[in-house]
């Protein structure tokens, strides 16, 4: 979705770009026409008027504010950097171990598009909250939950800080903004950007922490431990085809568990069930290593 949305507005700013181009160069020969006092090209005062607009029209970009009493059609410095000072508590350090490639992509959307790239943000935000909300065993229907609803059911289950929250509808609200037109300035825009993209990985790391954790741990003894790493495993997956999806069954022990669940990502299929095999169940007719 985020590569379409990409495409798109690249696609869209090529287009206005040459539309640019084709104003002007009309509105130049008309007014060439009219103070040549060519015959074949009659251009009154209103036309003229008019021809003056269009030739403003493309240069809309460079109008960076609109002030109308106390509103004003600009995201400022300072509001990025209240965001900011809203979550720099709750954000963990900074490692050269994690990934960057979300903000790798930030960077490259940045250079070309920041409207395109604060969209981005805001579509790799959501996502993570929904996988955090995911993780934690939410049960509704997000398709009709807005941002902020479920923001709200984060905090009310303690996975998310007051504090985290507030910095999340901020930063949303402000790329919300600049998806709809209000002017930015390239270092306001990257400053947002950015802290979009390092709150998206911090929900992330919220929502694997949340996977990873043990719902209920109890103590076992050594035997019962050796009992287990030597057992083989019944693994079953399903294969969603369009026609004729499969389940499949795979016969493992514990080495080739942990090397099937290590390459898991990369299978087209999902896990539906592990379990324990005594010694007669591992030959069962139909299973297959």
């Amino acid at each position: 979705m985020a590569d379409s949305v990409t495409n798109l507005g690249r696609t869209q700013s090529t287009f206005f770009r040459v539309t640019q181009g084709f104003v002007i160069l009309l509105t130049v020969v008309l007014l060439i026409s009219h103070l040549l006092k060519w015959d074949a090209i009659q251009v009154d005062g209103i036309s003229l008027a008019l021809l003056g607009v269009l030739l403003v029209t493309p240069l809309a970009d460079l109008i960076r504010k609109v002030k109308l009493g106390d509103f004003e059609a600009e995201i400022g410095r300072d509001e990025v950097a209240r965001a900011q000072a809203q979550v720099s508590v709750e954000l963990s350090p900074e490692s050269g171990e994690t990934s960057r490639s979300l903000e790798d992509r930030i960077r490259a959307l940045l250079r070309d598009d920041p409207p395109l790239a604060l969209a981005k943000v805001r579509i790799e935000l959501e996502d993570a909250l929904k996988r955090l909300y995911l993780a934690g065993g939410g049960d509704d229907d997000m398709r009709r939950m807005s941002l902020g609803r479920l923001i709200q059911a984060l905090v009310q289950r303690e996975d998310l800080s007051p504090s985290m929250a507030e910095a999340l509808r901020s930063v949303t609200a402000l790329a919300n903004r600049a998806i709809h037109g209000e002017y930015a300035e390239p270092e306001t825009a990257e400053r947002l950007a950015l802290l979009g993209a390092r709150l998206t990985e911090e929900i992330q790391d919220l929502a694997l922490e949340k996977v990873v954790t043990p719902s209920e741990r109890v103590v076992i003894s050594n035997e019962e431990m050796d009992r287990y790493r030597g057992m083989r495993y019944r693994v079953t997956t399903i294969t969603p085809l369009v026609e004729n999806p499969t389940c499949n069954t795979y016969l493992l022990d514990q080495e080739g568990l942990d090397l099937f669940l290590e390459h898991y990502v990369e299978y087209a299929e999902f896990l539906i069930g592990i379990e324990p095999l005594v010694p007669e169940a591992a030959e069962a007719p139909g299973a297959r290593r």
